[in-house]
């Protein structure tokens, strides 16, 4: 279906449903920006979506009119992110990089899962597009530049669907070391493509161990992907002995800013972002356990130093709201 189509479609969803609720359900602006409502109500966060709706604001509400403006913009958010997602599967799903420019094979590096102190499981996602078959496998390394490594070789052909999923497990990795990886795709002529270059830390023995009544370890890895006026910040957050995280990133040009947010705040809402100075973003709203995460910035100054850290806002152990911040970590925009 192509992308028209489904926009027709659920803009024809959006008309029905405001017309023909009459007491409708919660909705949270928020959870639209990261993702989207499953069937329990709760915010999902399949993987960072790239496109902004509309200038949200944080809040929860509920109308008893179906004609509610607050309850009609959050709807719209909602649905728009739909189209987002769509958007990002249909036609953005693979960043990869086609060097011999002769294959019509298409690969996408995916996060990696199930990250342990000496393994973790590699994911990537294959298009053939028309290609009888292909020869996958991953590189990786402890250097963003220097991937010495590569996995078994899998060939996968055509059928009735040429979208593949291929995962690989790695083992016998070192212990709180950060490695880095990418998907490979090489057709039946030799010409290969590869997916964009992500990375992963592998969890620390001692604290995996012994990690009782500790807080949660939120981690600032580097910026990537730096452009004039963007930038990709990533960072992990490992819940520890605690739940229901909210993680998110502050980053800015004002360093104290940054520095001062767990110190100065124990909420995410309660953040006052000042311009250029200080931003924050949500990308989880309900953690537990370990994870990755990445978000794309746009609209920065060119030429100009930014800081940023990853945060979690989480409930201690005195049923008090507090945060935790990552170290701060700063990058520089292109000219």
């Amino acid at each position: 279906m192509k992308l028209k189509s489904l926009k027709i479609t659920l803009a024809t969803i959006a008309f029905s449903l405001l017309t023909a609720m009459t007491v409708p359900a919660t909705a949270n602006a928020d959870c639209s920006y990261n993702g989207y409502l499953n069937s329990n109500g709760r915010c999902e966060v399949s993987y960072r979506n790239t496109y902004t709706p509309y200038q949200y604001t944080n809040y929860s509400y509920r109308s008893n009119s179906r004609f509610d403006e607050a309850y009609i913009r959050a709807t719209i958010a909602r649905l728009e992110a739909m189209i987002a997602l769509l958007e990002n599967y249909l036609d953005n799903d693979y960043d990869y990089d086609d060097r011999d420019g002769k294959t019509d094979l298409r690969i996408a590096t995916r996060a990696a899962t199930n990250i342990e102190d000496e393994s973790a499981t590699l994911w990537a996602k294959i298009y053939l597009e028309g290609e009888d078959e292909a020869t996958v496998w991953f590189e990786y390394g402890t250097s963003n530049n220097s991937l010495r490594y590569d996995t078994a070789h899998r060939v996968v052909e055509e059928d009735d669907d040429d979208l593949f999923n291929y995962d690989q497990k790695l083992a016998n990795l070192d212990e709180d070391t950060k490695y880095y990886f990418r998907a490979v795709a090489e057709d039946e002529d030799g010409d290969k493509v590869y997916g964009k270059v992500l990375s992963f830390r592998t969890d620390d023995n001692r604290t995996s161990r012994d990690n009782d009544d500790e807080k949660p370890e939120p981690e600032t890895d580097d910026a990537e992907d730096i452009t004039d006026d963007s930038a990709e910040l990533h960072g992990s957050v490992d819940m520890n002995d605690f739940n229901n995280g909210t993680v998110f990133f502050v980053y800015g040009e004002d360093e104290e800013l940054v520095d001062d947010i767990e110190d100065e705040y124990d909420e995410y809402r309660d953040i006052d972002e000042d311009g250029d100075d200080l931003q924050k973003v949500k990308v989880d709203s309900d953690l537990d356990g370990r994870a990755n995460y990445w978000v794309e910035v746009p609209a920065l100054d060119n030429d100009t130093k930014h800081y940023f850290a990853i945060c979690v806002e989480y409930e201690d152990e005195d049923d008090d709201q507090t945060i935790e911040c990552g170290s701060t970590e700063d990058f520089r925009t292109d000219d």
